[in-house]
């Protein structure tokens, strides 16, 4: 069975750019989390993050992380952030955000945060991501460069979110956009 991806946007006037990405995990499931909001802040002295995101119990459930993405070997230069959401309760799922299991069936690339002009997503782009029955919502609220014309960053603000409801409701899934027969 090939797992559904949606991606959906809203279009604001004139605008090239959709205001939102949205993406169905692999994950399916009855799984909701306690809500929560955050915003993070990250540079190359704090380049990563750990947010613990519990159950409705009030279990820790999930990790979502940040991970800086480097120049290469050598070069400590930052040029994106990744974010994963691991599933604690089952291992083998290191990066629920995918809409497939095979990261290297993954072409959306929801989880890459590249201020580059040829990425999938442009950086400011809010994500939404359906895990399970829950939503994790992101999105780069500020950036900067180490300097202007160089792809480093040196500064990127994500604010997060965990929610059980659908955040816009101007997504429609396959499913719903069948005409009836």
């Amino acid at each position: 069975m090939t797992p559904v991806v949606v991606i959906a946007a809203t279009m604001l006037g004139a605008q090239t750019q959709p205001s939102f990405v949205y993406v169905e995990s692999f994950r399916k499931g009855a799984t909701r989390v306690t809500e929560q909001r955050l915003e993070v802040d990250l540079d190359p002295k704090n380049p990563t993050c750990e947010i613990r995101v519990k159950d409705q119990s009030g279990r820790d459930r999930y990790s979502f992380g940040c991970v800086p993405q480097r120049v290469g070997p050598g070069d400590d230069r930052i040029i994106a952030w990744q974010v994963r959401l691991a599933d604690k309760q089952h291992k083998i799922y290191p990066n629920v955000l995918l809409s497939a299991p095979d990261p290297t069936q993954e072409h959306t690339q929801i989880g890459w945060l590249d201020p580059g002009k040829f990425a999938k997503i442009a950086l400011t782009t809010e994500r939404v991501v359906k895990v399970d029955h829950f939503y994790c919502v992101f999105q780069v609220t500020d950036s900067h460069f180490v300097a202007p014309g160089q792809p480093y960053l040196d500064h990127l603000t994500l604010e997060v979110r965990f929610t059980n409801t659908m955040p816009h409701s101007e997504v429609h899934t396959k499913k719903e956009d069948k005409t009836p027969s």
